[in-house]
């Protein structure tokens, strides 16, 4: 008689997910802290005593408004000086131009020496001379008088004046006070070398799609739409990373620089992926693979993860429409075993 034959396993119950390609909205999170583009420590510009400070410590001021004034009566006395330098330059001009052009005719009918007209050519030359030196001077002493009251480069809010009136300060390095512009504001956040490769080379080949550039961030629960700004091109080689940065507008001051947050980016689509829960994934030494169900067995999947949650991940390759997906029960199951269906999802 023939030995009796070992018993069979029965068809193991197992939950499947039906796959179904469609477009998902990937979602990208990223740590992220808020900056002003324009963030100066303001410096004087010419030596003196401050005479008078214009603005309260966290007042809104605009662009050219003037903060300080710096000894202005003697830049202003200094310009006069220069002004009346370049009147008295201009006239010697004047009357050596003329002797000099009375001399070229003079010379030509050898009515004077040629010592003589030398002498007329230089004073004309030195006195020209004189001329462009004193419209330096005025121009300088303009300067300086401008120089005297300081004025906000940039619309913004100021800061603890870091001197009082009184006060002497020295030019460029002498500290004011600091004007920050908080209006728009920045977010700034770094992106991995490997994920801008992944997203450069998804988006060429066609894979994913940027449907918009919008980008949030969450300050004291409230959510606040901005815009991407600008993700550089090019790898730090210190952190392996690419710069990023997001705009805000920021027109009741609510967002401060300095401020730590999250930023997140739903602008990206991944075109005809699959979309399949974390649990149905398994792992060999090579490969990442599911189960599916194959005229009532199991077959073994390999597939290729484009983007990934902790609740789910977006498979481009490896599944076909329609695809069994196994989701539980992997214990009891391997590649060619028998197994019943008792639930989709």
């Amino acid at each position: 008689s023939e030995p009796p034959k070992p018993p069979q396993m029965p068809p193991q119950p197992v939950t499947i997910l039906t796959a179904k390609a469609e477009d998902i909205k990937l979602s990208f999170k990223y740590p992220a802290v808020l900056t002003s583009d324009e963030d100066v420590i303001l410096r004087a510009k010419v030596s003196g005593q401050i005479v008078q400070k214009l603005f309260t410590e966290g007042d809104k001021v605009l662009k050219d408004q003037v903060l300080f004034q710096i000894e202005p009566d003697k830049y202003k006395a200094a310009l006069d000086i220069a002004q009346a330098a370049l009147l008295v330059a201009e006239a010697d001009f004047e009357n050596a131009k003329k002797d000099y052009s009375r001399n070229q005719v003079l010379i030509e009918k050898q009515a004077i020496s040629q010592k003589e007209y030398d002498a007329s050519l230089a004073l004309f030359n030195s006195s020209k001379a004189s001329v462009e030196s004193a419209k330096a001077q005025v121009a300088n002493a303009k300067l300086d008088l401008d120089y005297a009251s300081v004025r906000a480069p940039f619309s913004g809010i100021v800061g603890d004046a870091l001197i009082n009136v009184g006060d002497y300060v020295n030019a460029s390095t002498t500290e004011l006070v600091r004007v920050t512009n908080l209006n728009p504001i920045f977010a700034d956040f770094y992106i991995s070398d490997v994920e801008k490769l992944n997203f450069n080379r998804q988006l060429s080949g066609g894979s994913w799609e940027i449907q918009n550039v919008d980008v949030k961030i969450n300050v004291l629960g409230e959510d606040i739409i901005g815009k991407l700004y600008f993700v550089d091109s090019v790898i730090d080689e210190k952190s392996g990373s690419v710069k990023a940065k997001a705009i805000f507008d920021n027109n009741n001051t609510k967002l401060l620089p300095g401020v730590f947050t999250n930023i997140t980016t739903d602008g990206f689509m991944q075109k005809g992926g699959f979309k399949i829960p974390q649990v149905a994934l398994l792992q060999d030494q090579k490969n990442t693979f599911v189960y599916t169900v194959v005229d009532g067995k199991v077959a073994k999947n390999v597939v290729s993860i484009v983007y990934q949650t902790n609740d789910f991940v977006v498979v481009d390759k490896g599944l076909k429409e329609g695809d069994k997906v196994i989701l539980d029960n992997f214990k009891k199951i391997r590649p060619g075993a028998a197994v019943q269906e008792v639930g989709s999802k």
